[in-house]
């Protein structure tokens, strides 16, 4: 019987932190599953990856994100974490607020750590909150209220951004034409 530990035991190596891959998705609760792929297809224009009864995953901006409409728990009033942020350009930015305001979804004002990005905060219709940056070149970010890491309650008002009720997109291109809500 040959007694040398397989290297690929745990007993092979020191135990200690090893080195991590890329974040492969991040997942979140839903109130509702088709209301969550409305918003995270045709608000956020993320692609459809999976589709179970109680789950969901599309790929947004390069990330997977999932959500699950059972087995949760949702975010509290007053709370900013966690939350998923997103890199974007100046203009995306101002897109991006835009078509939330045409959605009917609350977004934050936007706000600076430095003076020279600029932030916003924005939730899906069950909660989650999400962030937008753009690190630099935005008009005026200098001016912008500012706010630590943990930009509500100095930068922002992160319960202005709650809703229940939202307008949902029918545009070309749409996953399916939905009447408002």
């Amino acid at each position: 019987m040959n007694s040398a530990v397989d290297e690929r035991s745990p007993d092979a190596a020191p135990l200690g932190p090893v080195p991590l891959g890329k974040c492969d998705h991040v997942s979140v609760p839903c109130r509702d599953l088709d209301e969550a792929l409305c918003f995270f297809i045709d608000v956020l224009g993320g692609e459809l990856r999976v589709k179970t009864p109680i789950f969901a995953e599309v790929r947004l901006g390069g990330t997977l994100i999932g959500f699950g409409a059972q087995g949760t728990t949702f975010m509290e009033p007053s709370t900013e974490y966690p939350h998923i942020g997103f890199v974007v350009g100046p203009d995306e930015l101002a897109r991006m607020k835009a078509w939330l305001a045409q959605c009917g979804i609350p977004s934050s004002n936007y706000w600076t750590r430095f003076g020279a990005e600029a932030l916003m905060f924005f939730r899906d219709p069950s909660g989650n909150v999400f962030e937008l940056l753009c690190p630099k070149g935005f008009p005026n970010a200098e001016t912008f209220p500012r706010g630590p890491a943990a930009g509500h309650g100095t930068a922002v008002d992160i319960d202005a951004i709650r809703y229940d009720t939202w307008k949902r997109p029918e545009r070309q291109g749409s996953r399916r034409p939905v009447p408002d809500a």
